[in-house]
C-alpha cells in the first residue's frame, strides 16, 4: 500500500501519544490508586465513621423556643 507520508507521520505521532498516555495513567493509578494505598475497613471502622447520633442522645439547647424565660 503507497499511503501518503503524512498518513505515516500522523499514525506515528498517535501511537506515541497513546503510549504516552496510558503510561501517565498507569503511573497515576500506581502513585494514588495501588493496593499498597489502600487502608483496611472493617465493619465496625465503617459504622463508627457513618453513625448518626439519635436526636435525643443530642443535648437539647438552653432555650429551643428563642424565648429568655418571660412569664405570660
Amino acid at each position: 500500500m503507497n499511503h501518503p507520508v503524512w498518513r505515516r507521520t500522523l499514525r506515528r505521532e498517535l501511537a506515541w501519544l497513546m503510549t504516552l498516555k496510558v503510561a501517565a495513567l498507569a503511573l497515576l493509578w500506581w502513585l494514588f490508586f495501588s493496593p499498597a494505598h489502600h487502608s483496611p475497613v472493617d465493619g465496625r471502622a465503617a459504622s463508627r465513621r457513618f453513625a448518626v447520633t439519635h436526636p435525643a442522645l443530642i443535648a437539647p439547647t438552653a432555650n429551643p423556643a428563642g424565648r429568655e424565660g418571660s412569664d405570660d
